[in-house]
């Protein structure tokens, strides 16, 4: 029996060991094995570092140092020596490139790889071991790792036109990329906001075209301000930068903005633009920003910039843009219309194609290889060199290989991080709203689309991160990447059927969330969820040991705030916020308790489903109330709605007959206006799932925070009839106002109430929500007590202003006092609260 129980103990003994060594390595490797002992390592330990990878030498032990404490002795060879680490190029390898072995035994640590920068990858695998939450500092544990990446190309494109970002934040988000295994920095140097990059053939495209601001060439747009904002990267940065990615494995690929979104260069250089008498706007609005086609000297012009983009640039490919091209100005311009008939194109796609093929002859000329968007395959054929980026859909990369193209699948849907996270957060909605699970669940390549030979094509995935809302808040751009790029660089290096949210999800809140912090990124934490139920708010937190914190009346919580450890006890739980903190810099964005949902249903086969539910205890007041029908997931959202009916005490208060698809997610108002805790509240409605894919939803009742009383929009300034006042007055959370012309002094926008109203404060709002653009830059809110005389109140600040009423308002005015320096203006509907 002893000798039992003392088995027992051992072997707990060792499966803690084991547990012990958890090692949470993101992305995934490809074959591991593991066993309980460790390599300790010598305090004066030595790093024999081959000397193909010299130059990465000072990065190798400086980060050594960082993620262990202990200052190693550096030595530049390749011999194998008892208890170092080795750092080795082993070109005989049968490994693909950026692929190595990594074995760690009582004799020391080896890591080999094909090329240098498998050798890297090998090291920051080492560096993540180092940093794993359940293995002990200064200790390895024993472990031998095959490695390598599904995809040659794990490529990141960050945006520095609309907001500039200075050389060294450049490169901490290139140091971040390295530690991730990815080895493409795509850096976006010109756009119609700003050129980046010195020229020195053509100066001002710095010196004019860099900055933004009154009296300057380019107007101030996208946070800038009425300030002078911008700046740009001298040659010798550009090479810095370079030098310090290659030390890190990873490569910079260098874009240049043509023959659209170029309005920095026609504000600086007019002469290239084209010379029409109509002007026409680009997708976002701008005017002028096109090259000229037409204009023989351009070609030289960018010829000359090409050139010293090589000199600074080694990388094999150059990438030319060729997205959203306003060609209705080539149409209006004289001599592109001389190159259509000379050629004899039928469409301006035509020329767009001719433009290109030129343009590749220039790449060529200087021993590069052009990569462009996924317009420039439209209008003709290009070299079969050039490599295409997929960012409108899955659809353009498959045509792309298809046309026998290399391609990079980069499409929005999944890989923009601009994209909000969540509905109620900052970012671009066009694409979809993407969190770290939708980057996650990614595919990139289409299988039951292509040929076995034509998915060799797709030579890698990407992400993007343009910077049109970036400015605020502080370090948002941080916020924005990760932790989507960790995911992104899962799937981007780890074998396909190795790829599992939860497996991974467990490694990156274990232990890579504190990497990230150690790091230095103040990345996006992920929220906790709280329900409330029968008078009490439970909190769930996102992962063990999370720290919540938590706010009343509707304020954000900070570091300062109560800490959630039990749940609390309220009926005002609209008023309280939730929010997920790490360290001193990452926290998630904040959430609001929701209530149980009021019905549900789960179907995968062609049914009729009727659904009542007895909501009676979901309902506890007067107000407007919204019904809403949320997907379980993105791939339930099957099946219509239709016959959605509100009953109080068997009395229909209002019904909705029109079907509803699921997709639409539909959000449906009804007003109580007569409660009492006796009354009995039922809701009716049909589901139809009209095929045999599963349908499934949740349907939420909650009360909405603010009032709705009637009221009449007015303005000095038309409407877009895209955008109507009449979006201003339908308290729709999902549609706003834009105007047909730009905001100047002198403007207004007038709300007029049917009837006075009686409220604690109102949030005016400019802007599309959620992403502040076309807000309103200099001007005040004014308001009335009688609708005749006004009061002056707050000055916009960042587009919004607020009004605290001592009486009740009879309207609400907008009065613009400077142009805001945009296309148009947009306004929201008001905020009002009770």
């Amino acid at each position: 029996m002893k000798k039992n129980l003392l088995l027992i103990v051992i072997l707990l003994g060792s499966l803690n060991v084991v547990k012990a060594q958890k090692l949470d390595i993101i992305p995934k490797p490809v074959h591991i094995q593991q066993k309980p002992e460790v390599f300790v390592i010598p305090s004066s330990v030595q790093l024999i570092i081959d000397p193909g990878i010299q130059k990465s030498a000072s990065y190798i032990s400086s980060g050594f140092l960082k993620n262990t404490g202990i200052s190693p002795k550096v030595s530049i060879g390749n011999k194998h020596k008892k208890h170092t680490i080795l750092f080795l190029v082993d070109k005989k390898m049968s490994l693909p490139n950026d692929g190595y072995q990594l074995s760690v035994t009582k004799k020391g640590v080896v890591v080999k790889g094909k090329s240098p920068n498998g050798v890297l990858n090998g090291f920051q695998t080492v560096l993540q071991i180092c940093s794993a939450k359940e293995v002990k500092k200064g200790t390895i544990p024993y472990v031998q790792i095959e490695d390598y990446p599904r995809f040659e190309w794990r490529g990141m494109m960050l945006d520095v036109s609309r907001q500039f970002f200075d050389k060294e934040t450049v490169k901490k988000y290139i140091d971040w990329l390295a530690a991730h295994k990815m080895n493409v920095f795509h850096w976006h140097l010109t756009d119609d906001n700003g050129w980046r990059v010195e020229i020195k053939s053509m100066p001002d495209l710095t010196l004019k075209g860099g900055f933004r601001g009154p009296g300057e060439v380019l107007l101030p747009s996208y946070g800038s301000g009425n300030k002078r904002y911008g700046g740009y990267y001298t040659q010798d940065d550009i090479k810095e930068v370079v030098a310090f990615a290659a030390a890190r494995g990873v490569a910079v690929m260098p874009e240049i903005e043509i023959p659209g979104h170029s309005r920095a260069v026609t504000a600086a250089y007019p002469e290239i633009g084209c010379v029409t008498t109509q002007e026409t706007k680009s997708v976002q609005g701008e005017v002028k920003n096109v090259w000229c086609v037409g204009r023989e000297e351009n070609f030289q012009i960018l010829d000359s910039i090409i050139k010293e983009f090589t000199t600074m640039f080694p990388f094999e490919y150059i990438h030319v843009a060729g997205d959203e091209v306003n060609r209705a100005t080539w149409e209006q311009c004289p001599k592109c219309k001389g190159v259509m008939e000379k050629e004899g194109y039928t469409d301006t796609f035509q020329l767009q194609n001719y433009f290109f093929k030129r343009v590749e002859k220039i790449v060529e000329k200087y021993n590069r290889k052009t990569a462009g968007w996924n317009e420039i395959i439209k209008g003709g054929t290009l070299s079969p060199n050039t490599e295409i980026f997929a960012w409108q859909g899955v659809n353009y990369g498959i045509e792309s290989v298809k046309r026998g193209h290399k391609t990079i699948m980069i499409p929005g849907q999944y890989t923009y991080f601009d994209m909000a996270q969540s509905e109620n957060e900052r970012g671009h909605r066009w694409a979809a709203i993407i969190d770290t699970k939708r980057v996650y669940r990614y595919e990139p390549i289409p299988i039951n689309d292509l040929t076995h030979e034509q998915q060799k094509l797709i030579k890698g995935v990407q992400g993007a991160l343009w910077s049109e809302y970036l400015d605020l808040p502080a370090r948002f751009m941080e916020y924005q990447s990760y932790p989507r790029i960790s995911a992104l660089s899962e799937i981007a290096w780890s074998k396909k059927e190795d790829k599992n949210w939860e497996n991974f999800y467990s490694r990156l809140t274990n232990s890579h969330l504190n990497r990230l912090a150690n790091m230095g990124i103040a990345f996006r934490d992920f929220p906790p969820t709280a329900n409330y139920n029968k008078g009490k708010i439970t909190v769930t937190v996102p992962y063990t040991n999370a720290e919540v914190r938590y706010a009343i009346q509707s304020s954000e919580p900070t570091k300062q705030s109560p800490l959630y450890t039990s749940p609390i006890e309220t009926k005002d739980y609209e008023h309280y916020k939730f929010k997920t903190f790490f360290g001193e810099a990452a926290a998630s964005p904040s959430v609001k308790a929701e209530k149980p949902a009021v019905a549900n249903w789960n179907s995968s086969k062609i049914e009729v489903l009727k659904i009542s539910e007895d909501i009676s205890e979901h309902v506890d007041k007067n107000g407007i109330w919204y019904l809403s029908f949320v997907p379980t997931e993105e791939t339930t959202a099957n099946g219509t709605i239709k016959e959605i009916s509100l009953f109080e005490n068997g009395k229909l208060i209002k019904s909705y007959a029109t079907e509803r698809t699921l997709k639409t997610k539909s959000r449906l108002r009804f007003v109580i206006d007569n409660y009492n805790e006796k009354n009995n509240y039922r809701i009716d409605f049909t589901i139809e799932n009209k095929e045999a894919k599963e349908s499934a939803a949740k349907v939420n009742l909650d009360c909405s925070p603010y009032q709705e009383p009637e009221v009449k929009v007015t303005s000095s300034m038309s409407e877009n009839p895209k955008f109507p006042f009449s979006s201003l007055e339908d308290y729709k959370i999902d549609t706003y106002l834009r105007t047909e012309n730009s905001c100047i002094n002198g403007d207004w926008i007038l709300y007029t109430f049917t009837n006075a109203v009686t409220a604690s404060k109102i949030d005016v709002l400019t802007g599309i929500p959620h992403h502040p653009r076309f807000i309103a830059n200099d001007g005040h809110v004014e308001y009335s007590y009688n609708g005749i005389d006004f009061e002056k109140g707050d000055s916009f600040n960042y587009g919004n202003a607020i009004i605290y009423p001592k009486q009740a308002v009879k309207a609400v005015r907008i009065m613009i006092t400077g142009t805001n320096n945009e296309p148009i203006l947009a306004a929201q509907d008001l905020r009002i609260h009770p």
